[in-house]
């Protein structure tokens, strides 16, 4: 899990504002949100204001960057990134007007709060429907779909 990083250009985004991806991931959707990082506890403690950029979602991982581009001081260009792996989500909320997934890594607990809009609302649906093969393949019980067979009925 990486909360408020930098991330260099060519080694973490491209100069085209995209991630640069593992051999063994594949995007699912990407979206422009605004999100928020709260630190969990009895007291909701933010650790970043609230930022706009795009959250790219990917097989293994979710990727937010910032909209901002910085430079460092060893004068190299960048971005603000955080992300966070499958294995780290713990639930997905659905509030009126935003969704917060929890997720519990080795830095501790967070809470991702994201204001998402239109068809922005339907990325994070994907992570809560794979909740349950989450959950199988922490216990080692998880098959493959191909190595299920047919559906009877």
């Amino acid at each position: 899990m990486k909360v408020d990083e930098f991330g260099e250009v060519d080694k973490y985004l491209t100069a085209a504002n995209e991630p640069i991806l593992r051999p063994d991931e594949r995007v699912i959707g990407f979206r422009q949100l605004e999100y928020r990082v709260y630190r969990r506890g009895i007291l909701r403690s933010p650790v970043t204001d609230e930022r706009g950029g795009w959250v790219w979602q990917t097989t293994k991982r979710v990727l937010h960057l910032d909209d901002k581009w910085e430079t460092s001081p060893a004068g190299v260009k960048g971005k603000r990134v955080h992300e966070y792996g499958f294995m780290e989500v713990v639930d997905v909320v659905w509030h009126n007007k935003d969704v917060t997934v929890t997720t519990a890594g080795d830095e501790g607990k967070f809470l991702w709060e994201y204001k998402p809009f239109g068809a922005a609302a339907r990325l994070f649906n994907w992570l809560r429907e794979q909740r349950e093969e989450r959950r199988e393949y922490a216990k080692g019980e998880h098959k493959p779909v191909y190595d299920r067979g047919k559906p009877e009925g």
